[in-house]
């Protein structure tokens, strides 16, 4: 997924300039051509579902683990298994899964945490 981000950050950024330099707002055109090419599609679909893959890893290992809040994985999972259809979404829909996924790495963070913790004290 970085990849396709950082192409589409630097890229947009250096047509946005020319645009504003030249006065030609045809060149914005091309914009589409950074963004929604086979390949670049391809590799931001590839990385999603490695992404979504790793939450569920993580959501497995930590209910495994013997955490006090093993379930906190789950609600950290469905940040990155819903990080595509929340494009699709309202603007609202998409900050609530902002929130979500922030929920989630909070509470794996002191689940995580936690355990930690009383590992150190035995």
């Amino acid at each position: 997924m970085l990849p396709y981000y950082g192409a589409e950050t630097f890229g947009l950024n250096a047509v946005g300039q020319q645009a504003v330099r030249s006065g030609d707002v045809g060149v914005l055109d091309l914009t589409g051509l950074i963004r929604d090419g086979g390949v670049q599609l391809g590799l931001f679909g590839a990385g999603l579902l490695v992404f979504a893959a790793a939450g569920v890893l993580v959501a497995v290992a930590l209910w495994h683990s013997g955490a006090a809040a093993r379930w906190s994985g789950v609600v950290f999972a469905a940040g990155p298994v819903l990080y595509l259809p929340q494009f699709f979404g309202p603007p609202a829909l998409r900050m609530a899964h902002g929130v979500l996924f922030a929920v989630g790495c909070v509470l794996v963070a002191w689940a995580t945490a936690a355990r930690t913790r009383s590992s150190a004290r035995r």
